[in-house]
């Protein structure tokens, strides 16, 4: 009996578990089957969470196969882009059920978005009626945000695609920018919210440009130009049950702002699905998409609209035909007119053939510049990875070698009046050479003449090779049979200098086509835009380098000022720097995020550039008001520091390197949102802490490592992030503590630490300050003298307390002056006592006694002298 029903509860949780339903989510991979698992992996894991009975997973989709994956239903919801929605809820009735919530650069959710149309500030461009005849830079003819929302506004306000002077894609939102900032194009559009997070990120300064006809909606704060229309949706298809689309819903819009699965895909989670009617609108109106068919001619569509009265036309035309053919047969004159039909179905014939062999070769022509403009599609591409000067030239002649026709292509560029030349030849066996040829040299070739001319007058020159035509390659000569050469200017920019030329070799009879060598133009074009950027490029880097370099400068300049003012501090931010890197090392950080920890350790104190000598020298308890100047050094530095670019994420670490995890630090933080400061900033408040606990001061003693380890335990999860905390206690255990101490180590600090415990009157040592060398006992000071004035109150009461204060002055010089090798301290009003480094010290009554006041009055004084070494005398 036991066995059996084990057997049914065995049989029963394994059918559970088969019982899973399986959903599966199809996603837009825009950037790549593994990033979209990272990014919506746990969406499907939140979903399998919130619905009991379903086993949710993700399918990444690149573009290309989207249409079929929901064509063939293998996916049950799908998660795309804004327009590739629209088409499939076009074509195959996928119906939205949820928007996305993006998050925008300034950490706002949003829920829609449009497009920007701008331009240079100083542009005389004033709307977008005026962008007629202009060249416009996009980011994709496909970008919803950075074309197409643009295409509609420029047909709202009469200006159609075939009105501009050029329209030139760029591949990325940022790039359009600053072509626009660069003069490189009349305009420029992109994404809402582009322009801010450039400058955000300091790519690019807003005052640069100008927005056209800018709109305003409300609850959306960026620029914009254009209509909004909707973020991406989630949607389901037609066989998806309801039931199961409403479950989906409800667990979407119950998903956190900070959940994980909202983390992941970088948005702010999901609302009720927003209306896409406009983007139909915009893509019937702009006939793309699934209406990219709408005005033309369909007879499937025009079929299922008229079918009855198509049939019905057949019918009556049938019936038509049969009559006249009755009646035509009952004509007398058929035969007369069966022979013209003859002829003119001959003539037809001829002209149908002589119509296909046009179009025949219309269309060969067209394959061909289709094939050339692949080809050159393909040097772009290679054009916008290539880092280097040589990588473009031979990226570029391997690419267009390979095309039908061409036999060698030649990429010559100019140095010092030298055109060094780049060849190679269709063979693949033939290596690429390289020859330099002098411009003002008596070169007979017929080829490099060509090539000569068309760099020095700047044009473009083609010309047919004679029959047979030789030449050189590497010291061997190589034949064209009917071959025409093609050479092109290779330019930098508009108005820049030339930089050398393409040249192109076809074998094909007839040339180059007016339209090829146009394509050719453009590609030219493009490789000295390439150059250009690679050397502009390697200029700014050598400038950025330079400027890093500066800044390193500055601020270590800062951080050596605080060390000059307290050498205290320069060993402290050293020992804190050590610690930071055993705690990230800890956590298994990379090395890169180490560094930089390290680097704000360093810095971490550089507020204090700003903090009082009075306050920061003090080696005494802080009171009230000096402990919240003190204070204003963390946001001090990180104002500092948060101007520089590359000290940035510094900055920020160190503005909360006092913060506590309970939020009651400086400054002050959420408590309820702990992790909303860096999390190296808790690793450099532990560390700070340890070095502070285990540090000599002169008001408190130093720690030990166990006690202060104590502490950090204690406070885990108050003063100090609990993660942070346990990783201390680990790799901070049995750590060698340098011996240090807030004393002066030399003649300047001692001046400069005594500036707290100087006694105005006598200026001298005061009794605080002579304490604290007594703590020291045996370290400097070997032996002390104590000297007592005697009847000085008689004194006081019968010369004044002037003329007293005047005595006191009077001795106390004498006795530093008698003394010098000794440091004078003034005790109880009255008495004076003398420290001295020597253990043997012969302080003789007859030298006191010297003091010519002595004579003139009743004062008298007390001598005692001491061994440090072996007492330490009551005061």
């Amino acid at each position: 009996m036991k066995r059996s029903l084990l057997f049914f509860l065995i049989l029963f949780f394994t059918f559970g578990l088969y019982a899973q339903e399986s959903v599966k989510i199809g996603v837009l991979a825009k950037r790549g089957h593994d990033i979209t698992l990272a990014e919506y992996g746990a969406t499907a894991e939140y979903l399998s969470r919130e619905i009991a009975g379903h086993t949710f997973e993700i399918v990444p989709i690149p573009f290309e196969k989207m249409q079929e994956s929901v064509a063939e239903h293998q996916i049950d919801f799908v998660i795309t882009n804004t327009m590739d929605y629209v088409t499939l809820e076009y074509l195959y009735g996928v119906s939205r059920i949820a928007t996305l919530k993006n998050i925008s650069s300034s950490g706002k959710a949003t829920t829609s978005f449009g497009g920007v149309i701008l331009v240079r500030k100083e542009s005389p461009i004033k709307s977008i009626k005026e962008l007629k005849n202009k060249h416009i830079g996009a980011v994709d003819e496909n970008s919803f945000g950075g074309w197409i929302m643009a295409r509609k506004e420029l047909r709202n306000n009469g200006v159609m695609c075939k009105e501009l002077a050029s329209v030139k894609f760029f591949g990325s939102h940022d790039k359009v920018v600053l072509a626009v900032r660069d003069g490189l194009v009349d305009a420029g559009t992109v994404r809402s919210d582009t322009l801010e997070r450039m400058e955000r990120e300091g790519l690019v300064d807003l005052s640069c440009c100008r927005v056209l006809e800018p709109k305003t909606f409300a609850g959306f704060s960026f620029a914009v130009s254009t209509q909004l229309y909707p973020e991406w949706p989630f949607a389901k298809l037609s066989k998806t049950s309801e039931t199961l689309a409403n479950e989906v819903l409800v667990a979407l819009l119950k998903m956190p702002p900070d959940a994980k699965a909202a983390r992941d895909a970088k948005i702010a989670g999901w609302t009720i699905p927003l209306d896409y009617s406009i983007v139909h609108d915009l893509m019937q109106e702009l006939q793309i998409g699934p209406y990219a068919e709408l005005g033309k001619l369909n007879f499937e569509r025009f079929y299922q609209k008229y079918k009855l009265l198509f049939y019905s036309v057949i019918f009556t035309f049938l019936v038509i035909v049969g009559v006249l053919v009755y009646i035509y047969k009952l004509n007398t004159r058929l035969k007369e007119s069966k022979e013209h039909i003859e002829a003119l179905n001959v003539g037809l014939e001829f002209k149908v053939k002589e119509r296909t062999a046009e179009i025949e070769k219309l269309y060969l022509h067209e394959k061909y510049l289709k094939n050339i403009l692949k080809t050159i599609a393909d040097i772009n591409e290679l054009l916008i990875s290539s880092l280097s000067t040589q990588s473009v030239v031979e990226n570029s002649i391997e690419r267009l070698v390979k095309h039908e026709h061409y036999r060698f292509v030649w990429i010559g560029l100019l140095k010092n009046n030298l055109l060094e030349m780049s060849i190679r030849s269709k063979d693949p066996s033939l290596p690429l050479i390289k020859r330099s040829y002098r411009l003002d040299s008596s070169e007979e070739s017929f080829a490099f003449q060509i090539v000569k001319n068309s760099v020095m007058l700047e044009k473009t020159i083609s010309e047919k090779l004679p029959e047979g035509y030789k030449f050189g390659v590497g010291g061997d000569d190589y034949k064209c049979n009917s071959c025409s050469i093609a050479s092109i200017p290779i330019l930098g920019g508009k108005d820049e200098e030339v930089l050398g030329a393409l040249t192109v070799f076809t074998e094909k009879e007839d040339g180059f086509k007016e339209q090829e060598l146009r394509m050719l133009e453009n590609l030219a074009t493009d490789i000295g835009l390439a150059l250009n950027t690679i050397y502009q490029r390697s200029k700014l880097k050598f400038m950025e380098l330079e400027k890093i370099s500066n800044y390193e400068e500055t601020i270590l300049a800062f951080v050596n000022i605080i060390e000059q003012r307290d050498s205290y501090t320069a060993g402290h931010t050293l020992r804190v720097a050590h610690y930071c890197r055993l705690i990230a090392q800890g956590f298994g950080m990379e090395e890169s995020e180490i560094v930089k920890l390290e680097k704000a350790a360093i810095l971490h104190d550089i507020g204090k550039v700003v903090t009082p000598d009075s306050i920061l020298l003090k080696p005494g308890n802080l009171t009230r008001l000096e402990y919240e100047l003190i204070k204003e050094h963390a946001n001090a530095g990180y104002k500092m520091l948060s101007k520089i670019n590359m000290y940035k994420d510094l900055a920020e670490i160190i503005k909360y390197h006092h913060a506590r995890y309970d939020g009651k630090g400086y400054p002050a933080t959420p408590r309820e949102y702990p992790n909303s400061i860096p999390f190296l900033s808790y690793i450099m408040a532990v560390a700070d802490a340890f070095d502070a606990m285990t540090t000599n001061r002169i008001y408190k003693p130093r720690k030990s490592v166990e006690e202060a380890l104590e502490e950090v335990r204690r406070f885990s999860g108050e003063q100090f992030h609990p993660e942070v905390a346990e990783i201390a206690l680990k790799v901070l255990e049995g750590i060698d503590i340098e011996q240090t101490s807030q004393l002066p180590t030399n003649e300047l600090e001692q001046r400069r630490f005594s500036y707290f415990f100087m006694d105005a009157l006598t200026d001298t040592y005061n009794e605080t300050y002579l304490q604290t060398f007594l703590s020291r006992l045996g370290d400097e000071k070997k032996s002390m003298a104590r000297i007592e004035l005697k009847n000085f109150s008689s004194y006081n009461k019968e010369h004044g307390w002037s003329e007293g204060d005047l005595f006191l002055k009077e001795f106390a010089q004498f006795i530093k002056a008698r003394f010098a090798q000794g440091m004078v301290f003034r005790y109880h009003g009255d008495n004076f006592i003398v420290l001295f480094e020597e253990q043997d010290v012969h302080v003789r009554k007859e030298e006191i006694e010297t003091f010519e006041r002595f004579a003139k009055t009743r004062v008298r004084f007390a001598l005692s002298v001491y061994d440090l070494t072996k007492e330490l005398p009551e005061l």
